[in-house]
């Protein structure tokens, strides 16, 4: 083993100032990632940057020159026989971002990181793991891709249907069945590695459902949260939010779960899931709701505004033909979200073995 400050260093970034940057073609990055562009960098290419203030231990690539700025680290190999695509995704690997020294305002230690040990194979090695965690990272970005490509596909279908004016306006408490807030508590004592599903706000995604890093629940406890539990259709909605409320419509496999910090409409006869979907992934509903959140640590939905949200009533006819629209477009994107929840866990799988010397 070789501890990381044996064949790297860490250096830190340079200031300049947003008034500062000309908006060349050179990328200006911070710890989250590219916040501009300048006409000259600070470091050769290709440039790794290692987030230290604000979003510590992320790893942003860039392929040519570079200029990390004051809350980031550059890196500069030691030698010639560490490939910099590989050290990128030793980086990865080494889950910088739990590194945290500071409660106040994160920060990362480069001492801390130098003390980290990895297995270095030689130069030719270290080319051949990162071109197979290359190729399979690729793989997830085109399935990413798709995902987005649907989305996109999928708003225009709801502002197509929104542009006919409704019947009238009514709030969404009095059309739906009922608009409750999933469970809110400690439940880890209760978590099982088989049981009862139990989703979390993660498990929301854009228009489905994410099954990374779903729960199961032991049935006495699931069956103690009747409030809670959902059904086949139910609107499921991020109570825990940033700028973005997402939301989704049970499917059949998930009929029965139950949830925690999510909120639950449930759509009646003359309100149907696709419609409340649609109307929540709007860009006005999408302002009214995040721009009324409440809570300091965290911000969460306002379900008194979400209750009180003016909701455009049509035909039942007319909701019927968009939920067949929609039903096809998420037939597809559910194929695509497992395959990329696949893709996901074989990347991982991969990451893991290379830098453990199993590739």
């Amino acid at each position: 083993m070789t501890a990381v400050g044996d064949i790297l260093e860490l250096s830190y970034g340079k200031a300049l100032k947003k008034a500062d940057r000309d908006g060349g073609d050179v990328p200006v990055v911070g710890s989250g990632g590219v916040v501009g562009g300048h006409s000259s960098g600070i470091t050769d290419a290709p440039t790794i940057v290692v987030g230290r203030k604000g979003s510590i231990g992320s790893v942003t690539w860039v392929d040519g020159p570079a200029w990390p700025i004051d809350t980031a680290y550059f890196v500069k190999p030691k030698g010639d026989d560490l490939d910099r695509r590989w050290a990128y995704w030793m980086l990865r690997s080494l889950h910088l971002e739990t590194m945290n020294k500071s409660a106040a305002v994160p920060g990362l230690n480069r001492d801390d990181v130098y003390r980290l040990n990895v297995t270095v194979p030689p130069v030719a090695e270290q080319r051949r793991i990162a071109a197979i965690l290359d190729h399979a990272d690729a793989l997830r970005s085109k399935r990413q891709q798709v995902l987005t490509h649907l989305d996109v596909l999928a708003e225009s279908i709801f502002d197509e249907f929104f542009a006919e004016p409704p019947s009238r306006w009514w709030p969404l408490n009095d059309l739906a069945e009922k608009v409750v807030v999933g469970h809110v508590g400690p439940t880890s004592e209760f978590f099982r590695p088989t049981g009862v599903p139990f989703l979390r706000t993660g498990n929301v995604g854009k228009g489905r459902l994410v099954r990374d890093g779903l729960a199961h629940v032991t049935t006495e406890f699931h069956e103690r949260l009747q409030k809670s539990q959902i059904r086949k259709g139910d609107v499921l909605i991020s109570r825990v939010i940033t700028d973005e409320v997402r939301a989704a419509v049970t499917p059949p496999e998930f009929d029965g779960a139950n949830c925690a910090n999510i909120i639950v409409v449930r759509p009646s006869d003359r309100l149907l899931p696709s419609t409340v979907l649609g109307y929540i992934s709007r860009g006005g509903t999408q302002r009214r709701l995040v721009g009324r959140r409440v809570g300091s640590a965290q911000g969460v939905v306002n379900t008194t505004v979400l209750k009180e949200l003016p909701m455009p009533l049509y035909p039942v006819e007319a909701q019927r033909r968009l939920a067949d629209r929609v039903e096809r477009m998420t037939v597809q994107g559910v194929a695509v979200q497992r395959a990329l929840e696949a893709n996901d866990s074989l990347f991982a799988s991969l990451q893991s073995r290379a830098f453990r010397g199993e590739l």
